[in-house]
């Protein structure tokens, strides 16, 4: 079983790409703090890649921005491939499945006005991600 669930803030805005010219994807960055300090009583952040394809990357996009916390579940996924001096390099990252919006860091921006087409967000939640899996490693834009 390889599922993940993460709690966040975004890094920085989101950014929209499409492979092939018609596969949405977005590559995004959330920061995670862990749940314990260290010994000079710090709590430490991770930062998390997550890749996100489809209806659901475009809408998360549209929505979301630099510091916005979100929920995100989805799969670990370890990439290893060989840099320009070649050596084996790995690359870690999350291939989110679902997202939640939890709120924003600017409290005085009031995002119930975004929220307010159920339609739309029942189609991208409803979304079944099997298709965009027969991507070749080619196809990946980095």
């Amino acid at each position: 079983m390889n599922n993940v669930s993460l709690v966040g803030r975004l890094v920085s805005d989101p950014e929209l790409k499409y492979v092939n010219e018609d596969k949405p994807f977005c590559k995004f960055r959330i920061a995670v703090s862990r749940n314990y300090r260290n010994k000079d009583g710090v709590i430490q952040t991770d930062f998390i890649n997550i890749d996100m394809w489809g209806r659901k990357a475009e809408t998360f996009c549209q929505y979301s921005t630099k510091g916005s916390l979100i929920a995100v579940e989805g799969s670990l996924e370890i990439r290893k491939y060989i840099d320009k001096n070649g050596e084996n390099r790995y690359y870690t990252t999350i291939k989110a499945s679902n997202f939640h919006f939890l709120g924003h860091k600017h409290s005085e921006l009031n995002n119930s006005k975004l929220f307010n087409d159920e339609d739309l967000f029942d189609e991208v939640l409803n979304e079944n991600i099997s298709d965009l899996d027969e991507l070749t490693e080619d196809q990946v834009p980095f």
